[in-house]
Formats: structure tokens, C-alpha cells, sequence
């Protein structure tokens, strides 16, 4: 079983940092009219992205008075394959990192799907996964078609205020290894829970 690294924060008010914090609708500084996917909980991969955002989480800290923590998070796999994934082998390796991991297939179909899915709405076609989208809750609608229901995690590029980042959706949450979550400064217990999921509260 092969593993994956990544990251996540989260403000808190007051002088101590919470024993628990549930990671739901994070805040990595997207733009107005971005939308998360709701079936499964956003994390930050690679080093470029999330070292901007983390920065500027530490820079909003300091300037508001928030306190803040960062996650390490480790995400399941499968089988880690080195080649541009297939459509044919999501079963094997269960992360799709786009678009660079992809082969012409898997965006190809994937574009084609996004595309008919904003024509119903009426909305202007795009080049999503080849070029970033703000409609990234269609991946809601991605995964619960075969072959990509097979999938633990989706990475894709995403413009935030603080420039070009990667993001990764978790959809499987037996994926995430709970037990290996390391939070900087130690002292709160973390859990996951997609935003179609999270108890409404009146």
C-alpha cells in the first residue's frame, strides 16, 4: 500500500488551541465563486502551492491574532504507478493527480463530462482538468461515475488569492490515516468530515 503526504491548517480564537477540530470546509484562501467538492474533505498537496498558503496563514495569524495549526495528513493509495494515469487503472492506483499524472485519455473524458455538465446549466464551456476551474464541485458528479468512483483522492490546480496552488479532495475518508496525523504545535486531535455530510447545526 502506498501512501501520500498533505497539508491542511485552521484558525482558532482565544489563547489555547482546541483539544479537537473537525476538517470540513477549509479555508486556503480561495477566491470568491470557487466551490469545493462537498463529498469529500480539501487538503493542500505538493510543496509550491502549499507553502505560499501556509505562509499567508502565518502572516494572517500574526496580523489578526487567530491562533493557527497545521496538519500532516497521509492518504492511502494503493498501488503507487510511476506512468500517466489510465482510465483503466484507477483500481490499482486510487489517486489521480491532474493534470500532469494523466494521459490524454483520462482528460479527454473528463473534460467531456465537465462540459455537458455546465452546458445544462448553461454555463460557458472550459479546459478543466487541462486549465483550473472554480467549479470544482462537478467533481462531486465525477466520482460517483465508474471509473472514478474507484478513486481515494483527486489533486488538481486551483488559483488562489495567493497565487497557483494544488489541491487534493479526499472521497474515501477510510483512506486517511487518522492515526498518522501529525498537528504543528501538538495538543489537538483532528478528524474528517466532507461538507455533505457535517451535522446542521440551527
Amino acid at each position: 500500500m502506498s501512501v501520500i503526504g498533505a497539508k491542511t491548517f485552521f484558525f482558532f480564537e482565544g489563547d489555547s488551541q482546541p483539544d479537537t477540530h473537525i476538517i470540513c470546509r477549509p479555508d486556503h484562501f480561495q477566491q470568491d465563486g470557487f466551490r469545493l467538492p462537498a463529498s469529500g474533505v480539501t487538503l493542500l498537496y505538493g510543496h509550491k502551492g502549499p507553502g505560499s498558503l501556509i505562509g499567508a496563514a502565518v502572516r494572517q495569524s500574526a496580523s489578526s491574532g487567530a491562533g493557527v495549526c497545521f496538519a500532516d495528513v497521509k492518504i492511502d493509495i494503493g498501488e503507487w504507478d510511476a506512468n500517466k494515469q489510465k482510465l483503466d487503472n484507477f483500481g490499482h492506483c486510487r489517486f489521480l493527480n491532474l493534470p500532469q499524472r494523466a494521459n490524454r485519455e483520462v482528460l479527454d473524458d473528463i473534460n467531456q463530462h465537465w462540459n455537458r455538465w455546465l452546458d445544462e446549466e448553461g454555463a460557458p464551456n472550459e479546459d478543466f482538468p487541462r486549465k483550473s476551474s472554480n467549479r470544482m464541485d462537478l467533481l462531486d458528479k465525477l466520482v460517483a461515475l465508474p471509473p472514478y468512483n474507484e478513486l481515494n483522492a483527486i489533486a488538481y490546480d486551483v488559483q488562489t488569492r495567493f497565487g497557483a496552488a494544488k489541491f487534493l479532495t479526499v472521497f474515501n475518508m477510510d483512506a486517511i490515516r487518522s492515526d498518522e496525523t501529525a498537528v504543528i504545535p501538538p495538543g489537538t486531535e483532528i478528524s474528517f468530515c466532507p461538507p455533505n455530510t457535517q451535522p446542521k447545526t440551527n
